[in-house]
C-alpha cells in the first residue's frame, strides 16, 4: 500500500503532527480547521470529492498527505500524485511506439481507487493538458470514485467545466483555506510572489543604469518617491511612463507589495493578459466568469495596469477599457498605471486608442485634478551596462517595464 501510494518523503505529514490552533501566521485558524475536519472526515466515509482552496503555504498539502497516510495504515489503497508532476509524467511517456508506459501511467490515475490530485492549477496550462485533466476528473465524477484536491486557485477562477465537476453540491465539498495574519495572500493581487520578493522599492535603483545622465537619475528619483507617496496613501490616479527598461514595472509591483503589507485590497492586471481573459470568459459559454473577473478589476479598491497600449487596439478591447477607466474615474478610485507612452501623445496620431472611446478614455487619463503623471527617462536597466538589481530577476513580467 505505501509504495502504490507514492506518497515518498511526505509519509511525515499526518493529522497528529498537524498543530491546530498554531499556524495563524500562515493560515486563518477557523478556515484551517474547517479544512482539517473535512480532510478527517473524507478519510472516515471515503465517499464524494474534498476540493481544498488556498494560497500557498497555508497547509493543504499537510492535510492531503494526511488523507493518504491515513488511508495508508487503514490498508486503504490511495494515489497521491502532484498534478504538475502527473501531466509531465504523460508527456514523456506519449509515444506511439511505447503506448503502454502512457496507459499504465494514465491508468493509474483515473482508475486508483482513490486519488489524491495535489496543486491542481500549478500546471502548464495547454489545451493538451486540459483536455487529459478532463478525462479524469470526468471518468472519476461518472464513476464516483473518492477524489481529493488541492489549489492554489479561487475556486471561481477554475474553468467553467472543471466547477461543474469539483462543485457539485451533492457530492463534492470545497473548502477554503485563508491566509493568516502573517502572510499576505499574494495570490489575491494577480502579482507572481517571486515578483513580489523581487520588486520592491528598497531593490529599486534612483541612480538608473550605467551612464544616466542627471536629469535622468531624477527622473527615476521623482518616479521613485512618487510611487512611495502612492503606496503609503493611496488617492487619486498616477501615471508611470516611459521607455522599456527603465522601472515602470518594478514600481508598480513595489506599490502592489506594500498595499499588501498594510492589508490593502489591490489587484495588479497586465492589460493584454487581462483583456485575453476578459475575451476567453465573453459569450453564452463564459457563465459568471466574464462578470466576475470584470467586476474584480473594476471594483477592487486599488488597481494596477501594468502596459496600458500594449493591448491589441480592437473596438471590443478599447470598450472594455473605456467602461472600466470611466467607472475608476467617476469613483475616484486609486488606479495605476504603467505604460511606454507619455500622456501627452497618447491621443496622437501614432496612438494605439484610435476607436470612437479614444477622446473619453485619453479625457480621463489627462485630468490635472485626479492623475499625477511621472515620466522615467533613463537608459535600460537591461542592457546598458547596469550594476544587477538585488533579486530582481525571474519572472515573465519583469521583462515589461
Amino acid at each position: 500500500m505505501r509504495q502504490y501510494s507514492d506518497l515518498g518523503p511526505l509519509d511525515r505529514l499526518t493529522f497528529d503532527t498537524v498543530e491546530l490552533g498554531t499556524r495563524d501566521t500562515f493560515s486563518e485558524p477557523s478556515s484551517f480547521r474547517e479544512a482539517y475536519h473535512a480532510a478527517q472526515r473524507f478519510v472516515t466515509d471515503l465517499q464524494g470529492w474534498l476540493v481544498i482552496c488556498g494560497p500557498s503555504g497555508t497547509g493543504k498539502t499537510h492535510l492531503a498527505a494526511a488523507v493518504g497516510n491515513a488511508l495508508v495504515e487503514s490498508d486503504q489503497p490511495v494515489r497521491y500524485v502532484s498534478v504538475p508532476d502527473l501531466l509531465d509524467h504523460l508527456r514523456s511517456a506519449f509515444d506511439p511506439a511505447v503506448g503502454a508506459q502512457y496507459d499504465d501511467v494514465f491508468l493509474q490515475a483515473i482508475e486508483a481507487p482513490t486519488l489524491i490530485l495535489d496543486d491542481l492549477g500549478a500546471q502548464s496550462s495547454t489545451a493538451w493538458a486540459d483536455e487529459k485533466l478532463d478525462q479524469i476528473f470526468t471518468h472519476r465524477y461518472n464513476r464516483r470514485l473518492p477524489t481529493l484536491v488541492t489549489t492554489g486557485m479561487r475556486f471561481e477562477e477554475l474553468g467553467d467545466r472543471l466547477r461543474t465537476r469539483l462543485g457539485d453540491p451533492y457530492f463534492s465539498t470545497v473548502v477554503n483555506i485563508k491566509a493568516g495574519s502573517g502572510k499576505p495572500d499574494i495570490r489575491d493581487s494577480g502579482l507572481e510572489t517571486r515578483l513580489s520578493e523581487a520588486m520592491t522599492f528598497d531593490s529599486f535603483l534612483p541612480k538608473g543604469a550605467a551612464g544616466a545622465s542627471a536629469a535622468q537619475r531624477r527622473s527615476l528619483s521623482e518616479a521613485h518617491a512618487a510611487a512611495k507617496v502612492f503606496a503609503e496613501h493611496p488617492s487619486g490616479w498616477l501615471y508611470l511612463a516611459g521607455p522599456t527598461g527603465v522601472g515602470k514595472t518594478h514600481l508598480a509591483a513595489a506599490i502592489v507589495g506594500e498595499s499588501i503589507a498594510q492589508g490593502r485590497d489591490v489587484l495588479f492586471r497586465f492589460v493584454p493578459d487581462l483583456l485575453d481573459d476578459l475575451r476567453r470568459s465573453y459569450g453564452p459559454s463564459g457563465g459568471k466568469s466574464f462578470d466576475h473577473t470584470f467586476s474584480q478589476v473594476r471594483d477592487v479598491d486599488i488597481l494596477v495596469l501594468d502596459d496600458l497600449g500594449a493591448e491589441a487596439s480592437t473596438a471590443w478591447a478599447e470598450e472594455k477599457l473605456y467602461q472600466l477607466i470611466v467607472h475608476r474615474h467617476d469613483a475616484m478610485m486609486p488606479t495605476v498605471f504603467t505604460s511606454r507612452t507619455a500622456l501627452e501623445t497618447i491621443g496622437g496620431s501614432e496612438s494605439r486608442i484610435t476607436s470612437r472611446y479614444s477622446d473619453a478614455i485619453v479625457s480621463r487619463l489627462s485630468d490635472a485634478n485626479v492623475v499625477a503623471e511621472r515620466y522615467l527617462s533613463a537608459p535600460d536597466f537591461r542592457h546598458r551596462g547596469a550594476a544587477p538589481r538585488p533579486r530582481s530577476s525571474g519572472g515573465r513580467k519583469s521583462s515589461r517595464k
